[in-house]
C-alpha cells in the first residue's frame, strides 16, 4: 500500500505523530530484538547499582551503528527520509540512536516533552519542529507490554496548563500499540509518557533522532553510538548526509 507523504506530514504537523504501519519487515525486528538482548544484559550488570536512567525498571540504552542495529532497510528507507525532509527542511542529521526499554515492574511516567523549549524566554512560543523522533519497535507493543500513551496536539498547546488538563483528565493520553516493524514519527514537544510494562517481555522501541541542518544537540548522544568504518564506507550518499555529525567518531579499522 502507498504512503501519502502529504498526509503523514500532515499528520504530524496537527496531530504530533503518525504511524506507518507493518513498514519494516518483522524478520528483521526480530533479528535486531536477538542482537540487543546481549547489549540489554550488559547494560544491567553494568549499572546494576545505578538508579534506572528512565524510572523504575525503565531504560534509555544508546544502540551501536553494526549490523543488524543498522541495515540500510531502516537508515536508507525513501519514505521516511522523504517526511523528515518534508518537516525539517533539507539536509536533516541524525543526532541520536538508542533504545527505551521497560522491564517488568515499571511503572507510568511523568507526563512530560522531550525537548526543552528552543526560545526559554518564551517558552509557549510555536515554531516549526527542530527534532524529529522515529520510533520503531522490535516487538509486538500491546496493552499489558507498556505502550507509549501522548496527547494528541499538545505540540500546539501551552506547556504548562496543558500538563494540568491531562493531570484533570480533560485531555486524554492514547495508549499507540505497535506490532513489530510499525514506524512511529513524532514531534518530540507533543506531550506523553511511558506506561507500565506487565510481562517479563522487553518492550524494546528503538529511536533515531533526526534534527535541522542548524540544530546543535549533546554530541554525547553521538558518542554512544559508534560506527565501524566499514559501515561507514558502505552508506549511500544520502545516508553520509543523515550521518554527517558521526564521521569524525567513526571507529577506524573495524
Amino acid at each position: 500500500m502507498s504512503i501519502s507523504i502529504e498526509e503523514k506530514t500532515s499528520e504530524i504537523r496537527q496531530l504530533g505523530f503518525c504511524i506507518l504501519r507493518h513498514h519494516f519487515p518483522q524478520s528483521l525486528m526480530q533479528t535486531c530484538n536477538q542482537a540487543f538482548a546481549p547489549i540489554l544484559h550488559s547494560y544491567l550488570e553494568t549499572h546494576a547499582n545505578e538508579e534506572p536512567n528512565r524510572g523504575p525498571n525503565r531504560h534509555y540504552i544508546p544502540l551501536p551503528l553494526v549490523t543488524p542495529l543498522y541495515d540500510p532497510r531502516i537508515f536508507a528507507d525513501d519514505t521516511i527520509a522523504a517526511i523528515v525532509t518534508q518537516i525539517l527542511g533539507g539536509e536533516p542529521a541524525i543526532a541520536q540512536y538508542a533504545s527505551d526499554t521497560p522491564l517488568d515492574h515499571s511503572v507510568h511516567q511523568h507526563v512530560h516533552a522531550d525537548l526543552e523549549p528552543l526560545f526559554h524566554e518564551d517558552p509557549d512560543f510555536f515554531y516549526p519542529p527542530a527534532v524529529l523522533a522515529v520510533n520503531f519497535s522490535f516487538v509486538e507493543v500491546n496493552p499489558e507490554r507498556g505502550p507509549f500513551e501522548i496527547a494528541r496536539g499538545t505540540h500546539l498547546l501551552p506547556k504548562e496548563e496543558t500538563l494540568q488538563q491531562i493531570e484533570a483528565g480533560e485531555i486524554a493520553l492514547e495508549p499507540l500499540l505497535l506490532n513489530a516493524g510499525d514506524v512511529l514519527i513524532r514531534d518530540p514537544r507533543c506531550l506523553h509518557r511511558g506506561s507500565p510494562n506487565r510481562t517479563n517481555i522487553p518492550r524494546v522501541v528503538a529511536v533515531i533522532g533526526y534534527q535541522r541542518k542548524w540544530m546543535r544537540r549533546a554530541e554525547q548522544l553521538l558518542l554512544d553510538s559508534p560506527m565501524p568504518q566499514s559501515v561507514w564506507e558502505n552508506l549511500s550518499e544520502r545516508e553520509k548526509s543523515h550521518f554527517r555529525l558521526f564521521e569524525h567518531l567513526v571507529v577506524q579499522g573495524q
